[in-house]
């Protein structure tokens, strides 16, 4: 667990190059919710590099799964973006690098008007 956190530590600092050192050179990164998919690290740290800087990566929830993987959810903002989002991760690590790592984005969004009767928004 202690990678993940070092991996949103990094992300939050734009030091996206030393993070590299947290993956295998091969990692597979999947992003089902865009049905995009990276092969090695350069590949997922360039993609991270265009994005830019000024991204924090709060970390909501921190866990070890019974399989063995670690899952986090963060909260992803930047001062002056529109957008802001959650991001669920699975991390399947092997020889203490992550070799796999599955990110499920989601906006964060407001109640629909449908709901506005049925749920209670905090």
């Amino acid at each position: 667990m202690a990678h993940v956190n070092q991996l949103w530590t990094l992300f939050s600092d734009a030091q996206y190059e030393e993070a590299k050192g947290l993956f295998a050179p091969n990692v597979r990164v999947t992003w089902p919710t865009s049905r995009e998919y990276y092969e090695t690290v350069d590949a997922f740290i360039a993609v991270n590099e265009v994005f830019g800087e000024h991204w924090t990566f709060e970390i909501v929830a921190l866990e070890e799964t019974l399989s063995g993987k670690v899952m986090s959810v963060v909260y992803v903002t930047k001062p002056g973006w529109p957008d802001s989002f959650y991001a669920t991760s699975i991390f399947t690590f092997a020889e203490n690098v992550i070799v796999s790592m599955d990110t499920f984005w989601a906006f964060e969004d407001k109640q629909p008007e449908w709901r506005k009767e049925l749920s209670k928004v905090y």
